[in-house]
């Protein structure tokens, strides 16, 4: 019997990042002949192959375990294992339609929930919040260029927007919201323009805070929404209108 190939990946050089690492993957699994109970590379060592992060590709891995392709198991003797000799296509279709739903639900309870949020804390934020707030802007000003910064500096302010509001109800939810964007943010977000405009609306967005001008805030919410919900739309070949317009249909 002929050497199997070593399983490999190539980098990911498309936009649609999610979609592409469950391709690569899959492709992966099939030329190196891999069997079932047989293990993959650590996810270290295959976000760093295919040139992603852990969260997108921890995404990517819960589509092919929902599937029946792969089986990631924790702890010490854990990692990546698969399932079946068989790819199941279908399958993965089905499981990545699912995420995609998913990823539109959060986007949409985006919406309705960090305005809210927003709004009570232009309400009842102090002066010290103010200037918290300022900080994970100027945080995210100094980093322009670095992702993964820029990114824990975004979260930053989002949690200190969270914080003002001072009630433990609303943090709750909020971290449930979080927990949902992270991958999304992740995997189609970035880019130095995306970034500087992402330090234009916080800075927008807390001037009219101070300023507690509801109609200037209203329009920079939409446009700060917009912009991961466009990135998300033409990453999975969607008008913006079809998932997020007024006439938009509903998952499910």
């Amino acid at each position: 019997m002929p050497d199997r190939a070593r399983f490999s990946v190539e980098p990911i050089r498309a936009s649609r990042t999610f979609e592409a690492a469950i391709e690569h993957l899959t492709e992966g699994i099939e030329r190196a002949g891999l069997r079932a109970g047989e293990r993959l590379p650590n996810e270290g060592a295959l976000a760093a192959e295919l040139g992603i992060s852990k969260p997108t590709l921890r995404q990517a891995l819960r589509v092919l375990e929902l599937s029946g392709l792969v089986e990631v198991r924790r702890g010490k003797a854990g990692g990546v294992f698969v399932v079946t000799d068989l790819v199941p296509a279908v399958a993965i279709f089905s499981a990545v339609k699912l995420e995609e739903d998913a990823a539109v639900d959060v986007l949409r309870a985006r919406r309705v929930l960090e305005r809210a949020v927003v709004h009570e804390a232009m309400r009842t934020a102090t002066a010290a919040d103010i200037s918290e707030l300022q900080r994970t802007i100027d945080l995210l000003e100094r980093h322009l260029g670095e992702r993964s910064s820029v990114m824990r500096a975004d979260a930053m302010f989002h949690r200190s927007l969270v914080r003002a509001c001072r009630n433990e109800t609303i943090q709750a939810s909020m971290r449930g919201v979080a927990r949902g964007l992270a991958p999304i943010r992740d995997a189609y977000s970035g880019g130095v323009a995306y970034d500087r405009q992402t330090l234009d609306v916080h800075r927008r967005q807390l001037h009219a805070m101070e300023r507690r001008d509801d109609a200037a805030l209203e329009e920079v919410l939409d446009e700060h929404f917009r912009m991961l919900e466009t990135q998300f739309a033409k990453g999975i070949g969607r008008r913006w209108s079809d998932l997020f317009g007024p006439r938009a249909r509903r998952p499910g």
